[in-house]
């Protein structure tokens, strides 16, 4: 059986999560507190039913984004906002969120892997979203990219290099310039 680890804001909330597939039920623990869920698919995608605890609720997806793992829900009569991420997700987030800090943006590895090359160079102008470099982790490669428009500052690592979780990678200043593109 196998868990599955998740970091849920509800409501702009955050709760830890975790799930694991126990016969016809899933036991979901909502920090720290555990339930037993059986889902029927109404309309696939769509509406569903939970059966909480003995305690039936419609569950209606009104809104969803399955790349981004966001979701606006109606449950019991009301819209609910969610985000869901996974545990290396999560993480990612909250490195990218610490180094937006005013006009300079620290790229660093949100997972232990290998550099695979770098997209852009020293000296070179980026726009919010361009990718700097691709790192490989666990068979994949992933593309990186820049939070603000600005300058690539310095790159501190080289091709094939391994890395570990929160490693600088590079470092973006905004100019004045790219601001009003980005």
């Amino acid at each position: 059986m196998s868990v599955s680890r998740y970091i849920v804001q509800i409501q702009g909330e955050k709760r830890e999560v975790t799930i694991e597939l126990r016969g016809q039920r899933w036991a979901i623990t909502i920090d720290g507190e555990m339930h037993l869920v059986e889902q029927s698919v109404i309309e696939k995608d769509e509406h569903y039913s939970l059966l909480i605890e003995g305690q039936s609720f419609l569950v209606d997806l009104i809104e969803k984004n399955w790349q981004d793992g966001e979701f606006t829900v109606n449950a019991i009569a009301e819209q609910i906002n969610v985000r869901v991420r996974d545990e290396l997700e999560a993480v990612a987030d909250e490195i990218t969120r610490a180094n937006v800090d005013e006009g300079l943006f620290v790229l660093k590895a949100p997972m232990p892997g290998i550099v695979v090359r770098a997209l852009a160079l020293p000296g070179e102008t980026v726009e919010k979203g361009q990718g700097l470099l691709v790192l490989e982790a666990m068979k994949m490669q992933n593309e990186l990219v820049t939070e603000i428009g600005g300058i690539v500052q310095e790159i501190e690592v080289k091709d094939g290099e391994m890395v570990e979780a929160g490693a600088t990678l590079v470092r973006v200043i905004a100019d004045d310039s790219t601001a009003g593109a980005a």
